[in-house]
């Protein structure tokens, strides 16, 4: 099985970081156009994406406070590690299972782009404040076998 892993580290406390992506009030300063509720095992909420005219129905899985985000989506795990680093936080974010071959490759390339789009609005928002009004439609990423 083959999975996606982006890591990266943020210089803010872990719960503002865990704080910033459960709620619906973080989730859509920096990611969502909106989110139907704050993250909790088992239930099920639905984040509006404005830039793609796109909504999505997530399920969410585990939570443990400042540790670990995980939800299901587009038919794949996504989970969020999160780790104190002398006041700051890592993050591990894995998404799996990714298609095999060319497909798989495409998928790949899109989800990393994506996540670390993630990371890098996650940064601007929670160290300089900054929302972000999504991304921009002239970003293309292709994969050519």
């Amino acid at each position: 099985m083959t999975k996606l892993i982006v890591e990266d580290r943020i210089d803010r406390p872990v719960s503002e970081v865990f704080q910033a992506i459960v709620t619906p009030e973080g989730l859509s300063s920096f990611f969502t156009a909106e989110a139907s509720a704050a993250m909790a095992p088992g239930k099920t909420v639905t984040w509006r994406f404005g830039h793609v005219d796109a909504t999505f129905e997530v399920e969410i899985g585990e939570i443990e406070t400042d540790r670990l985000i995980s939800w299901t989506w587009h038919g794949r795990r996504v989970a969020i590690g999160l780790a104190d680093v002398e006041g700051a936080t890592r993050l591990t974010i894995t998404e799996q299972p990714m298609a095999a071959g060319t497909e798989g490759a495409a998928e790949a390339v899109g989800q990393t782009q994506g996540w670390t789009y993630f990371v890098c609005a996650l940064r601007a928002y929670l160290l300089h404040g900054m929302r972000h009004f999504g991304l921009s439609d002239a970003i293309r990423a292709t994969v050519v076998a």
